[in-house]
């Protein structure tokens, strides 16, 4: 059940919860292209209320109107937009302006969004695409997270990776210690972890590694 689709979520709701983690990169992606900042799932109050929009935003979608993501992301934008009015309305100032430490006001996390992009494109993906292929459930998304962070440490992989612009699956399977299968089934993703960990994107190495951490923590819960 990695690749649930809308229509499955909003008639079930424990397709709901599987659909609404495995688009948590997609509303992370998105807070962080609002705020301009890198998103702590934990307590960022910009993404909870960014996952209540999205959350709504699986009760109000129709099929038809556009793609799921493009409409997900006006009504999550225009969700925090609101809310930052209200939060400036109560206490007389933008919250993006105080409570967002210094440093992490900077450009940074925009640039290595648009370079991952710029990345992703020659290999004929986009973030759009990486949400449909997103492993829903944490075992699977830790394991090829994994395989992934192994291969970018292969020079030579990475390397031919960008002649022949696809994964190159033969060579991650040895490097991963997995099978065909495994590394065939979710090669847009393990692509995607080794752009990220053979370039310097460190906060988005940081969101990957956070992802797992995340589902980690709601296990321990359990």
């Amino acid at each position: 059940m990695d690749n649930i689709t809308i229509q499955q979520a909003q008639t079930s709701r424990e397709a709901r919860e599987l659909f609404i983690k495995a688009h948590f990169p997609f509303i992370i992606y998105t807070v962080s292209s609002v705020t301009g900042r890198y998103v702590v799932v934990e307590n960022d109050e910009s993404f909870s209320v960014a996952l209540e929009a999205f959350n709504g935003a699986i009760d109000t979608y129709s099929e038809g109107v556009s793609k799921f993501e493009t409409y997900a992301t006006t009504v999550i934008k225009n969700k925090l937009i609101d809310f930052y009015r209200q939060q400036k309305k109560h206490y007389g100032h933008e919250p993006l302006e105080e409570t967002i430490p210094a440093p992490e006001r900077d450009d940074d996390l925009r640039i290595e969004i648009a370079d991952l992009s710029s990345k992703l494109s020659k290999f004929g993906l986009s973030f759009d695409d990486l949400v449909e292929v997103s492993p829903t459930h944490q075992d699977t998304r830790e394991k090829a997270i994994t395989v992934g962070i192994k291969a970018s440490k292969i020079e030579w992989i990475v390397k031919r990776m960008h002649e022949i612009l696809k994964l190159p699956v033969v060579e991650v399977v040895k490097a991963g210690e997995t099978t065909r299968r495994f590394v065939y089934s979710h090669k847009d993703y393990i692509l995607t972890v080794i752009l990220v960990f053979s370039e310097d994107l460190t906060r988005m190495q940081q969101f990957v590694l956070d992802s797992i951490k995340g589902d980690s923590h709601e296990h321990q819960k359990r």
